[in-house]
């Protein structure tokens, strides 16, 4: 190939590439304008569905005289006014909800709600899960608890939602055992869920499935308990610390959640664990639920070789119950190692700061 056929080869494919390069650009911009199009085609849609439906979902939720007459339905105006019937129905209890339900069975919100069940389409199948809880049909159980078991964490989620509207005590046991699978279950919203199930129907269900867990899968799931319900979290880490007094793991993690302080006399040899994850839980615990009885553990603790024991000891020793200025001085004279000393100085001067 001589210089000039090179020099043309490079050109023209240069020129090629520009030119793909060019219609790819087209290609995403007109894709984008059509996306764009799409959206507000959309947006358009859904307002006229709430200029039309909303003032009607109210005046149900909030009258109770016989049904009004209504609009026609058009099919595409369906997925709207679903939303904003779900979302009416999040809000409302009582005779409200119940004459909402009327006019969801009216407009046979029932029937699509399980034809979208079957949608490939995440959105639509959670929207078809929210109305058929709201609906509180029984006859959806069968296929809600295929829902339950859905790889995707908020169907899944979403699915237990409606178990609970339905039937709670039913529901409790399956939702458990879903639990101890699905860390990624919101833990916020997962709270709010067991409050409408109603604590007498939660709490047994709950214990009973912590207590029964292989051991792995305990310490994850004790700081959701906490949050979900603390009293409960901590009787349950009390009797699996009381289970399970050889596991690390286990012991640390209930450290944690602990609120009752009759346990403090089990704690306390805990400070010569060899696992320095439990020596620093032990700290905040004693801080958490200890007086000025524990200055002496908390004094050990601060003597620790590793940083982040003596740190949470020294957070502790500040915040037990009855400690004050003078008590914190009297600690500093019967110190006697130097880390423990400087631990000590450095914890006072973030109180000072904070």
């Amino acid at each position: 190939m001589d210089l000039n056929t090179g020099s043309d080869f490079v050109v023209t494919l240069a020129w090629r590439s520009a030119q793909i390069a060019a219609a790819s650009a087209m290609l995403m911009l007109t894709g984008a304008l059509i996306v764009r199009r799409y959206l507000q085609h959309e947006e358009r849609i859904r307002a006229r569905v709430v200029g039309i439906w909303r003032p009607l979902l109210t005046r149900v939720a909030i009258e109770s005289d016989e049904l009004p007459e209504l609009p026609r339905l058009v099919p595409r105006h369906l997925p709207f006014l679903l939303e904003e019937w779900n979302a009416l129905n999040d809000a409302v209890r009582g005779e409200a909800a119940t004459r909402l339900n009327a006019l969801a069975l009216r407009l046979g919100f029932d029937t699509v709600a399980r034809r979208q069940l079957q949608s490939r389409r995440i959105g639509e199948r959670i929207l078809a899960i929210r109305t058929l809880g709201h609906l509180r049909d029984p006859t959806a159980w069968k296929p809600l608890q295929e829902q339950l078991v859905s790889v995707n964490a908020l169907v899944s989620f979403y699915a237990a939602a409606a178990l609970v509207q339905i039937d709670a005590q039913r529901a409790m046991p399956g939702i458990m055992l879903q639990v101890a699978e699905r860390e990624s279950w919101p833990g916020e919203a997962m709270a709010r869920l067991l409050v409408d199930a109603g604590a007498d129907v939660a709490r047994e269900p709950i214990r009973a499935l912590m207590l029964s867990l292989v051991p792995s899968k305990v310490p994850p799931l004790l700081p959701w308990l906490a949050h979900v319900d603390a009293v409960l979290g901590s009787e349950v880490a009390i009797e699996l610390m009381r289970r399970h007094t050889s596991d690390d793991h286990i012991v640390a993690a209930a450290l944690l959640v602990l609120l009752d302080p009759v346990v403090l006399p089990e704690l306390r040899p805990l400070v010569a664990s060899a696992d320095a994850s439990i020596r620093m839980n032990l700290a905040l615990a004693i801080g958490r639920l200890g007086d000025i009885a524990e200055t002496e553990l908390l004094m050990k603790l601060m003597s620790d070789r590793v940083w982040w024991v003596r740190y949470r000891a020294g957070q502790a020793m500040l915040r037990l119950r009855g400690m004050d200025a003078a008590g914190v001085e009297s600690v500093r004279t019967r110190l006697t190692d130097p880390y423990a000393l400087d631990m000590l100085k450095h914890v006072r001067a973030e109180e000072s700061l904070a």
